[in-house]
């Protein structure tokens, strides 16, 4: 099985790692991810105008006289994300729309899946690396340790809230969706493994993801403080392993104490509505919810 778990972690590390180059004591080459970057978007685009969407099929195809190329393709989308200050293109197809009432995850949210991933180095090949024909769970947001669904490559975070989850219908078992949402993500190499293989998949390879988002857990609370680990964003900047109240190694979406003064979080719901964010009784800091100030326990 490709192995998403921990890839986060190693992303975050290996950022640290090329940064420091190759002075002394260190034997680690520095890697070039921006002139990666814009290899893929190349590679990309040239794939886009040499392949299309076999409705027939459900899959993209070589391109073939008389269909249209993905490249001219209205439900081929692109969105732009910046991470480490390098600008990468992820395309998503809405192949089906799901009918839950709940909607799409949230970038953080845990999903419930089936997928097929296929990857490329060269616009002229794609070759299928791993069918996860069971439903699993994943945690789109950054995981680490016992208790915690794995995390998925970056490109998912980005990718799965563009699709819409299913219905459960347990008649049958305990899992049967139906109306679920289908659809397909292609990213560039920096969204995904980078310059490291992961099974078969080689280094630098482009992927091509076959989604079911068969459901999704609305307001997913990593560290189970009571507090959504989408409303964890303090700097409100969109990502979320940058916010730490105190003065741990934990984020605050993993902080089950997020102010670090000894008494967690969810436990500092001074009006006892289950809800820590909407506490303030500190006069001096009006604005500072209980749980986020250290002053108050």
């Amino acid at each position: 099985m490709i192995k998403f778990k921990h890839f986060f972690y190693t992303a975050i590390v290996s950022v640290i790692l090329y940064s420091c180059g190759t002075g002394s004591g260190n034997t680690i080459a520095a890697f070039d991810h921006k002139g990666q970057a814009v290899k893929d978007k190349d590679s990309i685009i040239k794939f886009l105008n040499n392949y299309y969407y076999d409705d027939t099929k459900d899959s993209i195809k070589p391109l073939v006289s008389g269909k249209t190329p993905l490249s001219q393709d209205s439900r081929v989308i692109k969105k732009s994300h910046t991470v480490n200050d390098i600008e990468y293109d992820l395309y998503h197809i809405v192949v089906k729309e799901g009918e839950s009432p709940k909607g799409s995850p949230t970038a953080v949210d845990s999903v419930l899946t089936k997928y097929q991933v296929w990857y490329s180095t060269k616009t002229s090949e794609f070759k299928l690396a791993e069918t996860g024909a069971t439903a699993q769970w994943w945690s789109l947001a950054v995981t680490t340790g016992a208790g915690f669904a794995p995390s998925p490559i970056r490109g998912w975070a980005f990718g799965i809230p563009n699709f819409k989850a299913g219905i459960n219908d347990p008649i049958n078992g305990p899992i049967n969706y139906k109306k679920f949402g289908k659809g397909i993500l292609i990213m560039p190499s920096g969204l995904a493994y980078q310059n490291r293989s992961a099974n078969s998949v080689p280094a630098n390879a482009q992927l091509i993801f076959y989604i079911d988002l068969l459901d999704f857990a609305v307001n997913t609370d990593h560290d189970l403080d009571k507090v959504p680990t989408i409303l964890e964003d303090i700097n409100k900047d969109g990502i979320f392993i940058n916010d730490r109240t105190d003065d741990d190694a934990l984020p605050n979406y993993l902080d089950s104490d997020d102010d670090g003064d000894g008494k967690l979080t969810k436990d500092e719901d001074a009006n006892g509505d289950g809800d820590p964010t909407n506490d303030f009784s500190d006069p001096n800091k009006p604005t500072v919810p209980d749980y986020l100030n250290r002053d108050i326990k």
